[in-house]
């Protein structure tokens, strides 16, 4: 009988990691590539389809809603006559607000007599395309003479502080007895809708009949007349232009007046896929050469697992709690490496857990200061109103409307922090509110350095530090002027709220100093400490608020954030 070879230790081994490891490693590696790649094509596409149907339902919407509305107050004999008469004139006003704040996009509104002459609107500012001659006429304004029963789209755009603003103006001429009384306008503008569209891989463009863009999520896709490029209109689902491959989705709504392109670039990631690819291959190919030479010393290495053993629970002696084991001996050491695995998780699991509970209880800490400010808010801007109803009724509607949107502001709770840009945003709705309580007493400047406009904050940190200042600072002064610089120093960010108002006493801006030191507010100072607490809170011990005043010269707020931007 033939003697059987003995079969070794590491010769099983061996085999084992050919059989067993590299060749299921290599199969399942590349169906996984291959299922990777399929199902981020297929999310492609779907994605795209997805924007732009999403868009074409918003738009389909809203235009319609506009159209209609514009329509109905048209027909409407008496609105137009209510914006003659003053005893009726609010109403129309409220009317008009009430609708174009059904939306949550920006709008504005105009409604013009025969002669181009603004009746009203939601701003002050005449818009460009209002002809100042009530004999010539052009653009949407023409087309609405010219035919007066139907509504006019247009895609305009307007500049100011260098920026361009991309619009769809919806027009109607008024007509009664048909004879044209006036016209009104509805504003849609496309850097509204570009909020709540487009990602960082898909861009929408939306045009006009004529390609004039409305909105675009994307400065590439236009050209400087502001229309989309003619490379782009291609009927071609992929597209290569420029060296960078697009996949497109096209439609349209109203009858073609309005034309939505849904753009994906693509061109990068095949390139990412084909380098994954390529390196996936190569370190495939090394990995199998490694496996192969660690499986002929695998018995030689089996005495250093217990070195590996007590190396790694002396890391932990240290401190260190990401050295872990990986033993695959297939015997008690492997369970050993295992057991050692699982305590480590079990003991970042529970310091994850402590530092949760250390981070939910500072974010409820955050909330309770941020709600703390808005019934103090709401009684003093009540209080305003209910005063200037007896002397300034006209001014009421407009103070309401600020109030509206400043509470919308205030009690959305989704968020902790906001942009620069729309936090003064809202507290200039505070400013003109106190605007009209003062009058000609009260002045307000504004400076912002160029980017400081994106940088992110804690919301509702402005309007109590000027709100402070309007409380304190008047006294038994005629007049007072709040001035808020927002700029850049080294890395932070600095904004700084100064007033030339009464001032306050060493012995008040002392407390008030030493208020600020303290974890707890045991004083009736609420609106800055909880605004200094929030900021340190979030951002750490070196940031928050400095105070100086003097008596007669008035009081300086320093709030001093770091850069963030949305982005980050």
């Amino acid at each position: 009988m033939k003697q059987q070879r003995p079969r070794y230790f590491k010769e099983a081994i061996y085999r084992i990691f050919v059989v067993y490891a590299l060749i299921p490693i290599a199969v399942i590696a590349l169906i996984t590539y291959g299922v990777v790649f399929a199902i981020w094509h297929h999310t492609i596409i779907s994605q795209t389809k997805d924007k732009n149907t999403q868009m074409q339902e918003k738009l389909e919407w809203v235009v319609n809603d506009f159209m209609d509305k514009a329509v109905e107050l048209a027909e409407d004999t008496s609105f137009y006559q209510k914006l003659k008469d003053t005893k009726y004139i609010n109403n129309a006003y409220q009317e008009l607000y009430d609708f174009t704040n059904s939306i949550e996009e920006e709008v504005d509104f105009y409604v013009l007599d025969k002669d181009f002459q603004m009746l009203a609107g939601s701003t002050r500012e005449i818009p460009e395309f209002i002809p100042k001659d009530s004999q010539i006429s052009w653009g949407i304004t023409k087309r609405m003479g010219t035919y007066p029963k139907k509504v006019i789209l247009e895609c305009n755009k307007t500049y100011k502080d260098n920026l361009t603003r991309t619009k769809l103006l919806i027009g109607k001429a008024i007509e009664k007895d048909n004879i044209i009384k006036g016209y009104l306008i509805f504003i849609l503008y496309g850097d509204e809708f570009v909020k709540t569209s487009g990602t960082s891989m898909t861009h929408i463009i939306v045009t006009d009949e004529h390609d004039n863009v409305f909105l675009s999520s994307s400065l590439g896709f236009t050209n400087s007349l502001d229309k989309i490029k003619d490379e782009f209109k291609t009927e071609k689902s992929y597209m290569t232009i420029e060296e960078d491959r697009y996949y497109k989705q096209t439609s349209s709504i109203l009858q073609g007046e309005l034309n939505i392109y849904t753009f994906t670039a693509i061109g990068k990631l095949y390139n990412v896929f084909i380098w994954a690819g390529s390196f996936f291959a190569v370190i495939l190919v090394f990995l199998s050469i490694g496996m192969l030479m660690v499986a002929k010393k695998i018995t030689k290495e089996k005495t250093k697992i217990i070195d590996k053993v007590v190396e790694a629970f002396q890391e932990v002696q240290r401190g260190n709690l990401d050295e872990t084991l990986h033993i695959k001996s297939y015997d008690e050491f492997e369970i050993i490496g295992e057991s050692y695995n699982l305590m480590l998780a079990s003991i970042k699991e529970l310091i994850a857990i402590n530092e949760e509970k250390i981070r939910q209880t500072s974010i409820a800490e955050i909330k309770q200061l941020e709600s703390q400010f808005n019934p103090h808010f709401i009684f003093n801007t009540l209080e305003h109103i209910r005063c200037m109803t007896k002397l300034d009724p006209e001014a009421v509607n407009k103070m309401i409307v600020s109030l509206s949107s400043i509470l919308r502001y205030s009690i959305n709770n989704t968020i902790l922090d906001v942009t620069v840009a729309e936090d003064l945003e809202y507290t200039k709705s505070y400013l003109l509110i106190q605007k009209y309580r003062f009058h000609e007493r009260f002045h307000y400047k504004v400076y912002m350095e160029r980017g400081t406009e994106d940088c992110i904050i804690p919301k509702l940190i402005l309007q109590p530090i000027i709100e402070n200042a309007i409380k304190y600072g008047f006294g038994d002064k005629e007049k007072l002027t709040v001035r808020m610089k927002i700029s850049f120093l080294a890395d932070e960010l600095v904004i700084v709220i100064y007033d030339d108002g009464v001032g306050m006493q060493s012995e008040v801006l002392q407390e008030l100093q030493e208020l600020l030191k303290k974890e707890s507010n045991p004083s009736s100072h609420v609106g800055i400490y909880n605004v200094h607490r929030r900021i340190q809170l979030m951002y750490g011990k070196t940031y928050g608020i400095d105070i100086k005043s003097e008596v007669g010269q008035g009081t300086v707020v320093k709030i001093i954030l770091p850069i963030n931007k949305r982005r980050e």
